[in-house]
C-alpha cells in the first residue's frame, strides 16, 4: 500500500480508491460491505484505507477535500451551505442527490455515521501515539491529515445531508463524546455544532412565539436568552473536561462559546455571495441568449 520510499501511498490504492468512488455513484451496488470494511480498518488501528472513504464521499455527494484553495474558496467555505456548494470547490456540486441518498441510507441503515466519526477522530491521535514510531514522519503527517480531512468531510456530508432529527437522535451529547468515546475535544465539538445551532434556532422560535414584539432589542434579548439557555447544559459539561486550574485562566463559558461556533456565525460574507450570484446571472444571459440551443433545453 506504499511506495517504495515508505513516505507516500501506492498509486494503486489510490487509484482504486477512485475507482470505488465512481462505481458506486454510477451503479445502485450495495455500500454497507465496503463502510464496515473501512470501520473494521480503524479498529484495527490501520488508517490508509480511509482514503477510500474519501473518495466514495467525493464522488457521491460532491464534497471535496482539497490541500490547495484560492482566498475565493476559503470565503466561500465561510458562507452557508448552498454558496460551499457553489464556490467552495472546484468542481461544482451537480447530479448527487440521488448517489447522496443511496451513501446516507447505508449509514443509516446499517448504523454506521457514528461509529465512522469516532474511529475516524480517534485513530487521529491513534496515527501519531501508536504508529508515530514505526513509519517515517512524512507518512504519519499524511495520515494524520488524511484523517482529518476525512472527518471533516465526512461529518459535512452528515450535516448537510442528514434530517435534524435523525442527526440529534444519532450524536450524543458532548460529555458523552469526550468522556465515554475518549473524542478529541474539537472533533466532538465539530459533531455537535449543527445541534446547538438548530437548538437555538428552536429556542429563539419559541420565545417569540409566547410573546409578541417586533421591536428589534426585543429580539436580540430573545436571541441571547435562546443562547443561553441552551449552552447552560454544555457550559456544565466541559467543566469535567479539564483540571481545574484550566478554568482559573478560561471561563467554561468563552471555551464552549469558542468552539461552538462557526465562521458563519461571526460574519457574513457578503462578497462571496455577490461573486457568485453574478457567475449565475452571466450564466442565465448566455443561456438565454444562445441561439441555437431548443427553448426546452433552457429551462
Amino acid at each position: 500500500r506504499m511506495k517504495h520510499d515508505d513516505t507516500t501511498i501506492s498509486s494503486w490504492l489510490q487509484s482504486l480508491a477512485s475507482f470505488c468512488g465512481a462505481v458506486f455513484r454510477k451503479y445502485p451496488i450495495e455500500l454497507a460491505g465496503l463502510l464496515q470494511y473501512v470501520a473494521n480498518q480503524l479498529k484495527a488501528g490501520k488508517s490508509f484505507d480511509l482514503l477510500i472513504l474519501k473518495e466514495v464521499v467525493q464522488k457521491m455527494a460532491g464534497i471535496e477535500i482539497t490541500e490547495e484553495m484560492t482566498m475565493e474558496q476559503l470565503e466561500a467555505m465561510t458562507g452557508g451551505e448552498q454558496l460551499k456548494a457553489e464556490g467552495g470547490y472546484f468542481g461544482q456540486i451537480r447530479n448527487t442527490k440521488k448517489s447522496s441518498q443511496r451513501l446516507k441510507d447505508a449509514l443509516l441503515d446499517h448504523d454506521l455515521a457514528l461509529p465512522l466519526c469516532l474511529l475516524m477522530a480517534q485513530q487521529r491521535n491513534g496515527v501519531i501515539f501508536q504508529e508515530g514510531g514505526e513509519k517515517h514522519l512524512k507518512l504519519v503527517g499524511k495520515l494524520y491529515d488524511q484523517c482529518h480531512d476525512t472527518l471533516v468531510q465526512f461529518g459535512g456530508f452528515l450535516a448537510s445531508n442528514l434530517s435534524t432529527e435523525d442527526y440529534i437522535k444519532r450524536v450524543p451529547s458532548i460529555d458523552v463524546l469526550c468522556n465515554e468515546f475518549h473524542t478529541p475535544h474539537d472533533a466532538a465539538f465539530f459533531l455537535s455544532r449543527p445541534m446547538y445551532a438548530h437548538h437555538i434556532s428552536s429556542k429563539y422560535d419559541e420565545l417569540k412565539k409566547a410573546e409578541k414584539g417586533n421591536k428589534q432589542q426585543h429580539k436580540v434579548h430573545k436571541y441571547i436568552t435562546s443562547c443561553e439557555l441552551v449552552m447552560a447544559p454544555v457550559h456544565d459539561a466541559v467543566i469535567s473536561l479539564h483540571l481545574p486550574k484550566v478554568w482559573d485562566d478560561i471561563s467554561p463559558q468563552f471555551y464552549a462559546t469558542f468552539w461552538s461556533l462557526t465562521m458563519y456565525d461571526l460574519a457574513v460574507p457578503h462578497n462571496s455571495y455577490d461573486r457568485e450570484v453574478n457567475k449565475l446571472k452571466v450564466q442565465m444571459k448566455a443561456i438565454d441568449d444562445n441561439q441555437e440551443m431548443p427553448p426546452n433545453k433552457k429551462k
